[in-house]
């Protein structure tokens, strides 16, 4: 049986980092800045309420917004996402000294790269846990590793990715996000009538043009839907941001619903994006990647097991044209069945680490055995 070990602190562990052990109820500061992570968290939140307060904040961002109603998440708003570089440093600085006033009694904070969390808990003397998968986004990460007092990311990616920035521990856990929510999620009901009985279902997702590791990289996934919907395919074309596009033959997401269900649902998907991606691979759904950045760590993983392609533009339209989608979905099925089989729910370790964090915060201490896994590594 295998048992796994975490170090949450070490012998060189400063000792003004260090925190007394909570043995009551805790306080814990929960911060949810993306749509992404509300579906990640949602069972973290469930669980972890039950033995404790949360205070869980967001910021107002449309799409963030509607997925928090759609998983059930009552979050506070602070602060608002913001698009050029003087509105993110002004929101971000007026986030924090909002934050501040809701710390009384926080005894821990949990987040992804939130440059307000890191900030006020390193001020205020609590610990900041970052969980994270994207180590390039270089400003969020330089503004919150070297804050945190360990760095919790899927097993793809590197952990010197994270030391570059500063990074006191990385662990890494034996999974890929998506796997906290792709149980539930698949199970609810298609957010697209697609029974149209064209050459095959094909979704298409635009990339995060206004992150600020893109600074506005476009990829031109208009006129591949277009292009795409002429050969006789089923397209859903999802927006990041606006949904005020009309696209001849196209179906357009008007909303933003939780995906899972339409991503099972397609013979093909071409991301430009990187969580969707990845949760198309889970799903059995083949995948193409049109992310106009170099690739991912994560995604560098996925194309190295032939999980994840990426063609130019004009060679994945002929591949669409001369080639049947829906048997090559059935052969891809396999393989992500195999991949998602030596994974684990990232729930279960990430309720146990903060457990844990919690209650032995300056010792090493075993999480729950997994006898079908590798055990959670500290690099």
């Amino acid at each position: 049986m295998e048992i796994y070990h975490i170090y949450v602190y070490s012998s060189a562990t400063p000792k003004s980092a260090r925190h007394a052990p909570v043995t009551d109820m805790a306080t814990i500061h929960v911060d949810i800045l993306t749509p992404k992570y509300a579906l990640f968290m949602k069972n973290v939140v469930e669980r972890l309420k039950r033995s404790h307060d949360l205070l869980i904040t967001a910021r107002d961002y449309s799409e963030l917004n509607e997925l928090l109603g759609r998983v059930g998440i009552s979050a506070r708003i602070v602060g608002r996402h913001a698009e050029s570089k003087e509105e993110k440093l002004r929101e971000s600085l007026s986030r924090s000294l909002e934050l501040e006033g809701l710390y009384k009694g926080v005894n821990l904070a949990f987040a992804q790269a939130s440059p307000e969390t890191a900030r006020v808990a390193f001020g205020l003397g609590v610990p900041y846990y970052l969980v994270h998968d994207s180590p390039h986004a270089e400003a969020q990460s330089r503004l919150t590793v070297p804050l945190a007092n360990a760095v919790l990311t899927p097993f793809p990616v590197y952990a010197r990715h994270w030391r570059r920035y500063g990074a006191k521990r990385v662990i890494k856990y034996r999974s890929l996000d998506p796997m906290a929510w792709i149980g539930w999620a698949s199970k609810l009901p298609n957010p697209v009538d697609t029974g149209r009985g064209g050459r095959g279902l094909v979704v298409i997702r635009e990339e995060e043009y206004k992150a600020s590791y893109l600074e506005g990289k476009r990829t031109n996934l208009q006129s591949l839907a277009v292009e795409l919907a002429r050969l006789g395919y089923d397209v859903v074309y999802a927006p990041r941001y606006s949904a005020e596009v009309d696209l001849p033959g196209v179906i357009t997401m008007k909303t933003h619903p939780i995906m899972t269900p339409l991503l099972k649902a397609a013979d093909a998907f071409i991301g430009a994006g990187g969580t969707m991606n990845t949760e198309a691979v889970l799903l059995g759904t083949p995948t193409y990647s049109l992310y106009p950045g170099e690739p991912t760590d994560i995604e560098a993983y996925l194309m190295r097991r032939g999980l994840v392609k990426r063609i130019p533009v004009g060679d994945l339209i002929r591949h669409f044209e001369s080639s049947s989608i829906k048997e090559e979905k059935m052969a891809f099925k396999k393989q992500a069945e195999k991949l998602r089989e030596s994974l684990t729910d990232p729930t279960d370790f990430l309720v146990d680490f903060v457990e844990k964090a919690l209650s032995a915060p300056t010792r090493i201490f075993p999480l729950r055995a997994d006898t079908r896994h590798r055990s959670a590594r500290v690099l």
